[in-house]
């Protein structure tokens, strides 16, 4: 039996991860920086005309408003 973990081992790697994801999950302001960068890369993928600017303008606006308040609330906690 061993008496510490390893960095390889799956309950460690699972759990770092739920670690880094956990503030996505609990916020509603990073869920919406999310949608702002899904916004931008279907713009991207879009590529011409008036649609694919009104996307991708519309995912920056998200991104830019998602990470500026979570920003302005963290800086505020702490």
């Amino acid at each position: 039996m061993a008496s510490t973990q390893r960095a390889n081992e799956p309950e460690t790697t699972s759990r770092t991860r739920t670690r880094l994801l956990e503030p996505l999950y609990e916020s509603l302001l990073l869920k919406i920086a999310v949608v702002g960068v899904f916004l931008i890369a279907v713009g991207a993928i879009l590529s011409e005309g008036v649609w694919a600017a009104i996307v991708a303008v519309w995912g920056i606006g998200l991104l830019l408003t998602g990470l500026g308040f979570y920003g302005f609330i963290w800086w505020r906690r702490n």
